[in-house]
């Protein structure tokens, strides 16, 4: 088996000291796991996060590409209590012109193409 059972692990004090030594690897069986930890994060878990992220590039750009869907105004979609308490009260609060329709009128973009024509 790998690794250093307890049994195993032969630790003894030097009497010119408090120097503690591993007969067989000369490693403490917590430094052996945090050696493997350390290659795991930088050769395994830093990679792994790095294309991660440009896979999310490539696929967002890819995504943006386009434009939205067409609006098309479902009542259940669009339902209001009460407006909200900022601007017109038809915007949430993260609204993006682009990307959000307003309820009831469709994307900002749209129709201010339409009024312009």
């Amino acid at each position: 088996s790998s690794g250093i059972n307890a049994e195993e692990a032969v630790v003894s004090t030097q009497s010119t000291g408090n120097v503690v030594e591993i007969v067989e690897y000369n490693k403490i069986p917590s430094m052996i796991s945090y050696d493997r930890w350390w290659l795991f994060t930088w050769f395994v878990m830093v990679p792994v996060t790095i294309a991660s992220g440009v896979n999310a590039w490539i696929v967002e750009n890819e995504h943006l590409s386009h434009g939205p869907p067409p609006y098309i105004p479902y009542d259940h979609l669009t339902q209001r209590a009460k407006p909200y308490p900022w601007k017109d009260g038809k915007r949430s609060l993260f609204h993006h012109e682009k990307y959000n329709p307003i309820p009831g009128e469709g994307y900002a973009w749209q129709t201010n193409e339409e009024e312009e024509e």
